[in-house]
């Protein structure tokens, strides 16, 4: 049960250097006094529930009804520093609403950096309900996550009609309330989260997790490079692919490229044709690639 007490200030919670656990409490008992100020009602330490808005739910549909709550530092940051890619915020939606009725998506994130900023644009495509988290009180550590747990708790103790909760974040301290929603509301929690940035702790208190970038995710990206190479060079050949996609991505692998390109080739987009070349010694035979233009553009693999 949760108890109000003292119910410390955002300010308070966030500076006072408490232990996830208890910090989650605290944000708990804030999140209470909040909803209590807003005219919200309590009882017997629980909220009174609110149903979800009919004009806000899908009625034909027969999915389960779930929403989301995105960590989008992590997923921008994590992403692009440990595969050079960037969100594929078009992909998770249609993936999410192929399983779900999605009620409600936010996105949360410091978007005073300059970075994040540009993702606005391509965010608002897909939500409205964006959160800037910029720390009022100049202190900088975690104060996104204090946010979406705020946001959680509520949405959790006023909204009884809710079936399924999804989050994208990796960082640890998520875990207490993944526990709160599962054993106490019995909530199904998905977490979405970035490899090699993706809490184990959290991994193992979800129903079930999914771990991004998908194989499709990462040689999607790929892709888009090898074809942007292709249409630029009169002659390609494999090997010269290879190297400018790799100079150009930065991130990625010769192995990587390769496996891509041969994944190119196998499905037929791409084929190998030997043309006869005029060098400095005169004619020569050489292997040059070829693309299928109008297959790439009627398969939609790339942009």
């Amino acid at each position: 049960m949760l108890f109000i007490g003292n119910t410390p200030s955002a300010k308070g919670v966030f500076q006072s250097g408490n232990p996830p656990e208890k910090r989650n409490l605290l944000v708990s008992q804030w999140t209470i006094s909040r909803i209590l100020q807003k005219g919200g009602k309590y009882i017997l330490g629980f909220f009174k529930k609110e149903p979800v808005k009919d004009s806000l739910v899908n009625s034909t549909s027969s999915l389960t009804k779930a929403v989301a709550f995105v960590d989008y530092e992590h997923w921008y940051i994590s992403l692009k520093n440990n595969f050079g890619l960037q969100p594929n915020i078009k992909g998770w939606f249609e993936d999410l609403n192929k399983h779900f009725n999605l009620i409600e998506v936010s996105f949360f994130a410091d978007f005073s950096h300059k970075s994040l900023a540009d993702e606005l644009r391509r965010i608002r495509l897909y939500s409205n309900k964006i959160i800037d988290t910029r720390n009022p009180y100049g202190v900088k550590k975690d104060f996104t996550d204090f946010i979406l747990l705020d946001n959680i708790y509520q949405k959790a103790l006023s909204s009884d009609d809710i079936n399924v909760f999804i989050l994208f974040s990796g960082d640890g301290h998520f875990s207490s309330v993944t526990s709160f929603l599962k054993n106490f509301y019995h909530k199904e929690v998905v977490i979405y989260g970035i490899k090699d940035s993706f809490s184990k702790n959290l991994q193992e208190t979800a129903s079930r997790c999914v771990i991004l970038p998908t194989e499709q995710d990462i040689h999607g990206s790929f892709y888009q490079l090898i074809f942007d190479y292709l249409r630029q060079s009169p002659q390609p050949t494999f090997n010269d692919a290879v190297e400018s996609v790799v100079t150009k991505s930065k991130s990625a692998t010769k192995q990587q490229i390769t496996a891509s390109l041969k994944k190119l080739m196998e499905s037929d987009y791409i084929s190998e044709r030997t043309l006869n070349v005029r060098g400095r010694s005169g004619n020569k035979k050489q292997l040059s690639l070829f693309v299928d233009w109008d297959k790439v553009k009627k398969s939609g693999i790339i942009e």
